[in-house]
């Protein structure tokens, strides 16, 4: 029964840091909309944002949790406003719009390919190594700017809200997975934990201006 209660209060925790995550975007987009250009920032983390939140919400849906379902309508449906807001406030569109049909492929692809599957259990598990492989790519992906960063010494052009929260939200969900007992939820969240880490650190080594 305790355990029952410590597994739900942390789920519940994990929930509502990851709506706070998703909204830190907001904070994102205002500093784009203030220069009145998103030139600087790139779209990278909003678009596999989008893929990611979609994919693991089939994925919580296969496997009948509620949490994972709720928790990623939320944010893919943020995050596709987010990478509306990024595309209005773009120099070059073209580059965005061709983001957009990528994931758009990629997703209905993903969603015919699992639905097309007998064997639920290989659905799951093929769904779960795709997630896997989508949410690497998604916490990795202010490191889209890493040599930029790196030329100019200095992180402004990375997300830091996102990548504080992502930081949290990941120690968070790899300690419900491994309670669960579902390394497709532990394995990735560990590693998007030493990824946030990683790119914490560059604050520290080329501070924004």
């Amino acid at each position: 029964m305790v355990f029952e209660d410590f597994k739900q209060v942390l789920v519940t925790c994990a929930s509502i840091c990851q709506f706070l995550q998703f909204m830190s975007g907001i904070l994102v987009c205002e500093k784009f909309m203030k220069k009145g250009t998103s030139n600087d920032v790139s779209p990278f983390p909003f678009v596999c944002g989008v893929t990611s939140c979609v994919l693991w919400a089939t994925y919580g849906y296969l496997i009948n949790d509620s949490a994972i379902i709720v928790v990623n309508v939320f944010g893919a449906i943020l995050m596709f406003f987010y990478t509306i807001a990024y595309y209005l406030y773009a120099p070059r569109k073209g580059p965005v719009l061709k983001q957009l049909l990528l994931i758009t492929s990629v997703i209905v692809t993903v969603q015919i390919y699992i639905h097309s599957l007998d064997d639920f259990e290989k659905a799951t598990t093929n769904l779960g190594i795709i997630c896997c492989a989508v949410t690497l790519t998604f916490f990795g992906a202010p490191l889209a700017n890493l040599a930029h960063v790196i030329r100019v010494q200095s992180c402004e052009s990375l997300p830091f809200p996102l990548i504080l929260m992502s930081l949290v939200v990941t120690a968070q969900w790899s300690l419900y997975g491994f309670i669960l007992k579902d390394k497709f939820i532990t394995y990735p969240n560990v590693l998007g934990f030493l990824l946030s880490c990683f790119q914490l650190s560059l604050f520290a080594i080329y501070p924004s201006r």
